[in-house]
């Protein structure tokens, strides 16, 4: 899936002074896990806001949630291990995502 390219702090970036696009599997998954429910206008009920799991127990709440979310976004997930060293997600966005 392409999408308009962002630096780590999540800045735009440009090259030849027009917005960038480059492959954003990746970076979806990310915000997907990041973003609290609410935070996104036209899709309330999308985001996994994992921030508050941080300091919390790992759970069968918390993993049915992420693959809810996932599925939601068109995500197939062959694999989802969360550990306390972090989240490891294997899989791929459907074919009509794209």
């Amino acid at each position: 899936m392409n999408d308009i390219q962002l630096t780590d702090e999540y800045d735009l970036v440009f090259k030849k002074g027009d917005l960038a696009v480059s492959e954003s599997s990746e970076r979806h998954i990310e915000h997907l896990l990041i973003a609290a429910q609410g935070e996104y206008k036209e899709s309330p009920l999308t985001g996994s806001d994992i921030q508050k799991a941080k300091h919390g127990k790992i759970d069968r709440m918390l993993d049915r949630h992420i693959r809810v979310q996932m599925e939601a976004d068109g995500f197939h997930l062959e694999q989802l291990a969360i550990t306390e060293k972090g989240i490891q997600i294997k899989g791929k966005y459907n074919e009509k995502n794209k």
